[in-house]
C-alpha cells in the first residue's frame, strides 16, 4: 500500500492519500472525466425527454426486410409489438408486468381474427414470440429493454422509443380510424438500419465518420430499396407522415439531389445526445408548419 502527503506552498500538511482509497489524476485526465460526465449527463437528459426505449438489432431488422416470408406490415407490427417487451423479455402490460395473452396481443394489434393467427404463427415458427407456460417471451437477439451489458454494444443497436412508435402505429382520424395503415409506416421501419450514426440521414454508410463522406439514398434509390413502387407517392408519403404533430422525415433538397432524415425523437442509433442542431432542425420545420395553418 502506497501513501502521499499532500502539502501547500508553506509545507504545512494538508490532506493524506492512500492508493487503496483515492485515485490520483492529473489535469488532463480531470478534465477527460468532465466531458465524459457531461456527454453523458445530456445524454441522460435527452432519452428522459425522449422517453423510454428499447434497443433493436438494424441486422435483425434486413433480415426481417429480405424474408420473402415477412410482409411489410409485419414488419411495422414487429416493431410495434417490441415495445411491450419488459426487463424480462416478456410481452407484458405498462404498469403491473401482467403477461399478456394471445388474446391480449391481438387486441392491442387490432387486426382481424385471420391476419393475426398468420401473423402470430410466422413469429412462433421462426421463434421470434416463444410460447411459454403462462405468456410470451421475445427473441431479445430481435429487440429487448434495460441493459445492454452482456447482450451487445449500443453503437451495434438502434435506440426505439416506445411512445412514438405507438403514437404512430395507433393514431386515428377524427372518425375513428387508423390514420396510418402499417404499410404506410413499413419505410419508417424499414430504414432504421440505415441511419447515418450522428446525423440520422438515411445513408448506403451508417458507420463513416464524416458528414461530407455519406452517400445518402436519393428517392429513386429509396423506391427500389424498399420496393415500392412509385417514386413520388413515397417522397409525400415520407414528408407528410406527423408524430403527434411532430415531423417523422424531413425533405432536404438542393438542386437536384435530396436525401431524408428521420426524426432522432423516434430512433438514434448514436452513443451520444444527438446534436442540439439536427433536434432543433426538426422544430424548425414544425414551428413553421404550424404558423402557416394558423394563417
Amino acid at each position: 500500500m502506497g501513501v502521499f502527503v499532500y502539502v501547500n506552498d508553506n509545507g504545512e500538511f494538508v490532506k493524506e492519500f492512500s492508493d487503496t482509497e483515492h485515485t490520483i489524476r492529473n489535469k488532463k485526465q480531470d478534465e477527460f472525466i468532465l466531458r465524459k460526465r457531461k456527454v453523458e449527463t445530456e445524454f441522460d437528459l435527452y432519452n428522459e425527454e425522449a422517453g423510454k426505449f428499447i434497443w433493436s438489432y438494424p441486422d435483425k431488422i434486413q433480415y426481417l426486410i429480405h424474408s420473402e416470408e415477412f410482409t411489410k406490415s409485419d414488419l411495422t407490427m414487429i416493431f410495434y409489438l417490441a415495445t411491450y417487451i419488459n426487463g424480462f423479455g416478456y410481452i407484458t402490460f405498462d404498469n403491473n408486468n401482467v403477461k399478456m395473452s394471445k388474446k391480449d396481443i391481438q387486441e392491442r394489434l387490432g387486426i382481424s381474427r385471420n391476419a393475426f393467427s398468420n401473423f402470430f404463427n410466422k413469429l412462433v415458427n421462426h421463434q421470434i414470440l416463444i410460447p411459454e407456460e403462462v405468456g410470451f417471451k421475445w427473441d431479445e437477439t430481435y429487440n429487448f429493454y434495460g441493459k445492454t451489458k452482456g447482450k451487445a454494444k449500443p453503437k451495434m443497436l438502434v435506440r426505439t422509443y416506445v411512445n412514438q412508435v405507438r403514437e404512430l402505429y395507433e393514431a386515428v382520424k377524427p372518425d375513428g380510424k387508423k390514420k396510418h395503415s402499417a404499410v404506410s409506416l413499413y419505410p419508417v421501419f424499414a430504414l432504421v438500419p440505415y441511419l447515418h450514426n450522428s446525423t440520422n440521414i438515411v445513408c448506403k454508410n451508417p458507420e463513416v465518420k464524416n458528414i461530407e463522406d455519406i452517400e445518402y439514398f436519393n428517392l429513386k434509390e429509396i423506391t427500389k430499396l424498399l420496393v415500392l413502387n412509385q417514386t413520388k407517392k413515397v417522397s409525400s408519403g415520407l414528408s407528410s407522415l406527423l408524430l403527434d404533430g411532430q415531423t417523422v422525415f424531413v425533405k432536404v433538397t438542393s438542386k437536384n439531389e435530396t436525401y431524408f432524415k428521420l426524426n432522432p425523437r423516434i430512433f438514434w442509433k448514436g452513443t451520444t445526445a444527438p446534436d442540439k442542431r439536427l433536434v432543433a432542425e426538426f422544430d424548425m420545420v414544425d414551428n413553421n408548419r404550424k404558423k402557416r395553418k394558423c394563417k
